[in-house]
C-alpha cells in the first residue's frame, strides 16, 4: 500500500513537472532589460555589497553588478516587475548618487 502511494505521488510530481516545460519558449522566456548605471561616491568593495544589496531587495532582479573601480553598477531586471526609477531610488537610498 505504501508502495502504491508513493508510486502515485511521484507520478503527480512527474506530470507537474513536464507540464511546466511543455509551454511554448516564447511563454518561458521573460523580457529582461540590462542597464548600467554610472555612480558617484562609491569607492570600495563595501560601497558595492551595500549597493547590490539595496538593488537585489526590489522584485524582478535577476543581476546586479557594482564596481567601484568603474564607478558602475550593472543591473539585468524584468521591466514587468521593476524599472529603472525604482532601481535608482534603490541605490540613492543607500547614500550614492546616480549619475545621468
Amino acid at each position: 500500500m505504501k508502495t502504491a502511494a508513493l508510486l502515485l505521488l511521484l507520478s503527480i510530481a512527474t506530470v507537474a513537472c513536464t507540464s511546466k516545460s511543455t509551454q511554448p519558449e516564447a511563454e518561458q522566456a521573460i523580457q529582461q532589460i540590462e542597464l548600467v548605471y554610472h555612480i558617484e561616491g562609491m569607492t570600495c568593495d563595501h560601497c558595492e555589497e551595500s549597493i547590490q544589496k539595496g538593488v537585489n531587495q526590489l522584485e524582478g532582479i535577476s543581476l546586479v553588478e557594482a564596481n567601484h573601480e568603474d564607478s558602475t553598477t550593472r543591473v539585468v531586471f524584468n521591466p514587468a516587475k521593476t524599472n529603472k526609477e525604482e532601481i535608482q531610488k534603490a541605490i540613492e537610498k543607500r547614500g550614492y548618487s546616480v549619475l545621468e
